[in-house]
């Protein structure tokens, strides 16, 4: 009886050791994954977003948001940024921010915003209630007015939606310019690499 037993427990007992080799380690909610580099380039080829390699600083600027506060760049350091160039009356720039807002909804309690840069002319009496309207919510504090297009020229945008991958670091990762559909699974998964990958 002793040893029926004996070998039960033993039995027990290897069968917990296999499991507990076997059987996936279970992931954090909302812990960022590591994704492999090459994953990453192919992520961005697909999107059709120019990598950086050489990463360099991305060029600070303040400016205005919705709200009349005085925003930096810098302010977000710490956290991935797509900072996305836009305007109100572009057609390519409407059609992306659905994407953009479930991209934010999916994100915006990990290290990630999206900044918004509208270079509308007419600043905040246009852009304001055009947010309001549209109910769009990634914008209303990181919604930036930039009504005289210096810092679209600092960034050398030629057209609208320009958007441009910053890391933890304030360090370009990459850019592209025309519309993306940000929540596809390609967009979702380079995200989710990015925020992974520091």
């Amino acid at each position: 009886m002793h040893k029926e037993m004996r070998q039960m427990l033993k039995r027990i007992f290897l069968s917990a050791a296999l499991a507990a080799i076997l059987l996936p380690v279970p992931v954090k909610a909302g812990a960022a994954e590591k994704v492999s580099s090459e994953k990453m380039s192919r992520l961005f080829s697909t999107l059709g977003i120019q990598e950086i390699k050489k990463r360099k600083e991305a060029p600070g600027f303040t400016l205005f948001n919705l709200k009349g506060k005085k925003v930096s760049l810098k302010d977000y350091r710490g956290k991935v940024v797509l900072l996305n160039f836009m305007t109100t009356w572009c057609h390519w720039c409407r059609k992306e921010m659905p994407h953009l807002q479930k991209l934010y909804d999916r994100f915006k309690d990990r290290d990630f915003v999206i900044v918004s840069v509208f270079g509308d002319r007419e600043g905040a009496r246009v852009v304001g209630p055009f947010i309001k309207k549209s109910g769009y919510t990634f914008s209303v504090s990181s919604g930036l007015l930039d009504s005289t297009g210096r810092v679209a020229g600092i960034y050398r945008v030629t057209g609208t939606p320009t958007s441009y991958l910053i890391d933890r670091k304030g360090k370009i990762i990459g850019w592209e310019v025309g519309y993306r559909e940000w929540f596809s699974k390609d967009a979702r998964d380079l995200i989710e690499g990015l925020l992974g990958s520091e």
